[in-house]
């Protein structure tokens, strides 16, 4: 501390000299006249600014003067003597903190939706899952449509059926709907399903389901070659502006 203190007066004299030469006159060379108290009250003006701008300085001894100014700093910085004094110690126990035991032993589930909410089905539909395969081109034949994958790359197909259980026909609009597919490969390699002009693409489906009825229902990736010829796992993810649906198609 007895450095710290040294080293602010040798600060003040430097400036109080410089100060001193600096009340020179234009046309002259020579040092004015200062009485002790002039000295004096200079010096003390530089102590208070330079206890401005160091904060750090705690002295026990600083005049009211210095303490307000100290204090005027904190507030323009946004801060206040509570948060300039310790902080929280962080082995220090919490007794009885407000919330923390309700949090625990009620801690907050996360709502689930079935595929068919999150897709926006009407009541007594379902979807399930039927199986995959890779093809170069899908269909190969028969439609009046149909898309090839593109160099290096293979087609994924995966197969779904949409079943409406009630007792009268149901509409599937799918493009009335927000849902987004994705599906990812070995649990890393993750693909958006294409938007394609397929009759039974389910991005884009829309027709009559009769009652008591089925239908078959298409998802399209493109991936690489290689990894559609190791595919270990595979799963989906239906999301729409609010709910999502996850599940494991090949665990």
């Amino acid at each position: 501390m007895k450095m710290r203190h040294s080293k602010i007066k040798g600060k003040i004299c430097m400036i109080t000299a410089a100060l001193v030469l600096g009340l020179t006159g234009c046309g002259e060379n020579q040092i004015p006249d200062l009485t002790n108290a002039e000295i004096q009250a200079i010096g003390e003006y530089i102590a208070i600014t330079m206890m401005k701008y160091d904060l750090n300085n705690k002295s026990r001894l600083m005049e009211l003067s210095v303490l307000d100014i100290e204090e005027s700093v904190l507030e323009e910085n946004g801060e206040t003597e509570d948060s300039a004094g310790m902080g929280p110690v962080d082995d220090t126990p919490v007794v009885n903190a407000p919330g923390v035991e309700a949090e625990t032993e009620n801690p907050v589930r996360q709502e689930e939706y079935s595929m068919e909410e999150v897709m926006g089905l009407p009541e007594g539909m379902t979807v399930a899952f039927q199986g995959q395969e890779v093809y170069d081109s899908y269909p190969e034949e028969g439609d009046f449509f149909s898309m090839s994958a593109s160099e290096g790359k293979k087609l994924l197909v995966l197969r779904f059926s949409v079943s409406n259980g009630t007792a009268q026909d149901q509409e599937m609009d799918m493009l009335a709907s927000d849902a987004a597919f994705h599906v990812t490969v070995n649990g890393e390699y993750t693909r958006r399903a294409l938007t394609t002009m397929l009759l039974d693409d389910m991005t884009t489906f829309v027709g009559t389901i009769p009652a008591q009825g089925s239908v078959e229902a298409v998802l399209v990736v493109e991936m690489d070659q290689e990894t559609a010829s190791h595919i270990s796992s595979l799963s989906l993810t239906v999301k729409n502006e609010s709910k999502t649906y996850a599940m494991e198609l090949l665990p």
